[in-house]
């Protein structure tokens, strides 16, 4: 049932305005909406649920096209050097060239929505709990809300490092501005907290059947936390916390990798929209087609040959020399329809084009293009496994059992041989190199890049400290491309953001 409600929706950090819409219980077909409402709000459970189903919406647009090809994810991705810039964005080409611009609407695209995310998540943890309901339903929604607040901020300290800290809501516009907060504050104040408290809550166990967050994505977000504060703050017990943390999400027995059978390759599991939300997706950016499309896929599809009804963007492709860098075999990289392709068969034509990502390629977007409900990976099981295995390596000294498993699961459906009897150094490098490969196009290697200092050099197929490479535009990283601008008018309202 729809119904309609007057709010109070805030921009990012408190600028005010009322507005009115339509909320629906079923999240995936909602548009773009906010959960921030006035006082005659919060009032029933129905109340409550849709005000938690209401942040899901601040989660998608990063990973939503803008205008013709234009994909705020990509500014993540085009930093690594491993892809080269296909897109005729000027934001992308801008970022593909280590310029960030402060007025790009990327980076507000993250700004923006992280902070409404925040804000909404504000406003039902602080008024979920005083509605009455059933106590286990109250729980799991203030826990689901804390899980997305902790999501929004490990964003936001990764891409623009210290930024203020906000856990009420805005009670008043014109109360004054806040102050970046130091990282270490948000990780300890606000992301962990809330973490934990939402594992602990009767959340569902796993995402399969609603899209939402479960026990099973806090937990790993939470091992993914710790390990980047391992690494950022330098805090090296929480190697031992992260590889806790993952290892409740392995021995869970909730997830597994896709492996392939007789119908279909692993492959093809990964990025088939019946696949998602089940077994190796333990969390994503839900999308249902025709109501709320991905654009994702059509992104990605080459542009220098058209096998589908509509454009084909491109998007970034992978460098030959991060192709050649896969170890001979992998079907990971060389290999057509692995994670790339370079030719396709449509209705009997085979078309030809340069090595591009297939990791997002929806099987029926030959069909339905531009539409699709292909959701996007966020929390992925292969990410937990190789979390767990860089943890204990780095707390224990070195890998134990358990973390080559971890490793060797991933390379044995890759067609590699196992690894084993490395050193300490040998197995981070390799547990390293296994996250460019695997997680490649996932935006999780720019995290990578922050909590450790180094990148990874394809043609020397060795890791370099980031400040001082060069990336395959030409250009040369320096220690200011670590962080990106905070929105040029986010610092114009409030000063403070320039300190």
């Amino acid at each position: 049932m729809n119904k309609l409600y007057n709010i109070l929706f805030v921009s990012s950090l408190g600028i005010a305005s009322s507005l009115s819409l339509v909320s629906c219980k079923k999240w995936l077909a909602e548009d773009p909406q906010s959960a921030i409402v006035t006082n005659q709000y919060y009032q029933t459970a129905d109340d409550a649920q849709s005000a938690v189903v209401g942040i899901y919406n601040y989660v998608h647009p990063p990973y939503d096209k803008q205008g013709y090809d234009d994909m705020p994810y990509s500014m993540m991705e085009l930093v690594t050097g491993v892809y080269t810039n296909e897109s005729q964005s000027t934001f992308a080409n801008e970022f593909y060239n280590l310029r960030y611009d402060p007025t790009c609407t990327d980076v507000a695209v993250w700004w923006d929505n992280c902070y409404q995310g925040i804000e909404a998540a504000n406003l039902a943890i602080a008024h979920i709990p005083g509605i009455t309901m059933d106590t286990a339903d109250r729980n799991a929604l203030v826990g689901e809300a804390r899980f997305l607040r902790a999501y929004f901020y490990y964003n936001l300290v990764n891409i623009f490092g210290p930024v203020p800290l906000k856990v009420t809501p805005t009670a008043d516009a014109n109360a004054g501005n806040l102050p970046r907060s130091p990282v270490q504050d948000i990780y300890n104040q606000v992301i962990v907290p809330d973490l934990l408290f939402a594992e602990q809550q009767p959340l569902n166990v796993t995402t399969s059947g609603n899209g939402r967050a479960s026990i099973g994505a806090a937990r790993a977000l939470l091992a993914k936390v710790y390990l980047s504060m391992a690494g950022v703050l330098q805090q090296t017990a929480d190697y031992t916390l992260a590889a806790s943390a993952a290892n409740a999400v392995i021995q869970s027995g909730n997830y597994n990798l896709f492996q392939t059978d007789a119908s279909t390759t692993w492959f093809n599991k990964l990025n088939n929209p019946a696949y998602d939300n089940t077994q190796e997706h333990i969390w994503m950016v839900n999308y249902l087609i025709n109501k709320s499309n991905s654009t994702v896929t059509v992104y990605f599809l080459p542009k220098q040959a058209i096998f589908t009804p509509f454009l084909q963007f491109g998007g970034f492709y992978p460098t030959n020399a991060f192709l050649a860098s896969y170890p001979t075999g992998d079907l990971r990289g060389l290999s057509n329809q692995g994670f790339y392709y370079d030719s396709i068969t449509v209705s009997g034509a085979t078309y030809h084009f340069p090595w591009a990502i297939y990791k997002f390629f929806d099987p029926g977007i030959i069909q339905n293009s531009p539409n699709s409900s292909k959701n996007f990976p966020l929390l992925r099981y292969a990410d937990i496994l190789l979390t767990y295995a860089e943890a204990q390596n780095e707390a224990d000294g070195a890998p134990n059992a358990q973390s080559y498993t971890a490793v060797n699961s991933i390379r044995a459906r890759s067609g590699l041989a196992p690894v084993t009897g490395l050193s300490q150094a040998a197995f981070r490098t390799e547990v390293w190199k296994e996250r460019y490969w695997e997680l490649s196009a996932e935006n999780k290697i720019w995290f990578d890049i922050v909590r450790t200092g180094q990148i990874f050099d394809p043609s020397a197929g060795a890791f370099v400290p980031v400040v001082g490479h060069t990336v395959p535009s030409g250009a040369t990283f320096t220690q200011a491309n670590l962080v990106f601008p905070i929105p040029a008018s986010e610092v114009q309202i409030n000063p403070l953001l320039g300190n």
